[in-house]
């Protein structure tokens, strides 16, 4: 992400309320899709804590600059058959003091497919130590709502994107409903302006906690 002094915004407030809507819609479109079901299926929610590893855009052959982002998140998953179902997520990632004057602050909302591997008691008692691992593919927006985007030779402190998300997790029940998250690990492709590919990707790390709604 190339970082510049700001002018002013580059993106109008009626594609960026089109963005908002059709990101909002998506994420309710996840959690409605299984409605009618979740009275016997038990749900799964997720809050992490996150950190983010990105990577400035650079002149070609010269050494790679990162940057680190820090955040939370939050991801609602229910099952549809077998270990398969629908998870979405909102996740918020800040860092500050870039080149010493630029502060970027981000929301991402996603939603896609998730398949659980559950692999039942690992203690032997009722309910000992369950663990499951998931993997998952999401794609949703993501909302710039602080840092500097050059596009068309304007500078905006905001910008959206189209953003791609694959990863995967682990969680071991603590106690009845309670999981502890002990990793998840997810490769992200935003899509943000900076002046060059409007391309970056993203390596983030989580853990936290997982709540069932039934055993």
């Amino acid at each position: 992400m190339t970082l510049h002094p700001s002018t002013r915004p580059s993106l109008s407030a009626p594609r960026k309320r089109a963005h908002l809507f059709a990101s909002l819609a998506l994420f309710a479109l996840a959690l409605a899709a299984p409605a009618n079901s979740r009275a016997q299926r038990s749900a799964d929610i997720g809050l992490t804590f996150t950190q983010s590893r990105s990577n400035f855009v650079t002149v070609p052959g010269s050494a790679t600059q990162y940057f680190y982002m820090r955040g939370a998140a939050a991801d609602y998953s229910v099952p549809l058959w077998n270990g398969l179902g629908v998870s979405a997520s909102g996740n918020g990632l800040t860092g500050e003091n870039f080149d010493r004057h630029v502060d970027i602050h981000q929301i991402s909302i996603l939603a896609g497919p998730r398949y659980t591997w559950n692999h039942g008691h690992i203690l032997p008692y009722e309910w000992g130590r369950k663990a499951s691992l998931f993997g998952e593919g999401k794609v949703g927006y993501t909302f710039a709502t602080s840092g500097q985007y050059p596009s068309n030779s304007v500078i905006s402190n905001t910008s959206s994107g189209l953003t791609y998300m694959a990863g995967g997790g682990v969680n071991i029940t603590v106690y009845h409903h309670f999981d502890l998250r002990v990793i998840e690990a997810d490769f992200v492709h935003t899509q943000l302006p900076n002046g060059f590919n409007n391309s970056q990707s993203t390596i983030r790390l989580a853990i936290g906690i997982n709540f069932h709604t039934q055993d």
